[in-house]
């Protein structure tokens, strides 16, 4: 199978309405007419998920974000970027990013596979493309009940929490990734989960609902722990269709360390 053969099959569910908008959805380096020897899927292309895939025998490396740090990949802007496309060359792989066709399919994918791992009993209210998912949960929760619990099943070493903390609530919006509305969803839920956000600005419309009394808070969840167990569903669902082809998960890890 060509790598461009099995781009245009993931990308069809979702053909119509990404044909609407500007897809960053391209391939960032190599060839799609290569046949596939074996596939990778991670959430972002660092040099150490990028050797990884070469060592697994994968010339195909699909991912979710950007491989040089802007949304397009329209240009390489730095030095480190530079050495990255030689590491991805000599390599000989190709890498595709995964963005606005998984987000588009109804529902969308990578929430489908964080709900599965968060695993927490509710019900997902339909919402339009690109647009934060809706979720109720069935039994309320705090803030911080709702941190310990998304840190435990996702692997997360710290989820951060603006607003309040100690009242439950059972209102979800689901702003996975770096959404642009997470202030506008705040307004009309109790809890909005996300992956990375302004703290001068949204973060502080939390802590200034819950010091007016609101039981709104945002839960910052970085964004590969944010969307993370969509791409592994992603890598899943690959390997079922194809099972003639090796397809793994490679790790990125967070991007940030901390001191415990």
């Amino acid at each position: 199978m060509l790598i461009k053969e099995l781009i245009a099959e993931m990308e069809r569910d979702a053909a119509r309405e990404v044909g609407k908008i500007a897809t960053c959805d391209t391939v960032k380096a190599g060839q799609a007419e290569e046949v596939i020897k074996g596939i990778a899927v991670s959430m972002f292309a660092t040099p150490e998920v990028i050797r990884a895939a070469g060592e697994i025998g994968a010339n195909f490396l699909i991912v979710h974000e950007p491989v040089y740090y802007n949304h397009f990949d329209s240009e390489i802007p730095n030095s480190i970027g530079r050495e990255k496309q030689t590491l991805i060359d000599r390599l000989g792989m190709t890498i595709y990013r995964f963005h606005d066709h998984p987000h588009y399919t109804n529902p969308d994918t990578i929430c489908e596979g964080m709900l599965e791992a968060i695993h927490l009993p509710g019900v997902l209210e339909e919402r339009e493309p690109l647009k934060s998912n809706r979720y109720l949960l069935d039994t309320p929760m705090t803030a911080k009940e709702l941190a310990v619990h998304l840190e435990k099943q996702l692997h997360i070493k710290h989820v951060k929490i603006a607003g309040c903390t100690d009242q439950k609530g059972k209102a979800l919006s689901l702003a996975f990734g770096a959404a642009s509305d997470v202030a506008v969803e705040l307004g009309t839920v109790d809890f909005v989960l996300t992956g990375e956000t302004s703290e001068w600005s949204v973060a502080e419309i939390a802590r200034d609902y819950a010091q007016m009394g609101y039981n709104k808070a945002i839960l910052v969840m970085g964004h590969i722990g944010s969307e993370r167990n969509g791409m592994m569903l992603v890598a899943h669902r690959l390997q079922q269709i194809h099972p003639d082809i090796p397809v793994r998960y490679l790790e990125c890890g967070e991007v940030y360390s901390y001191t415990d």
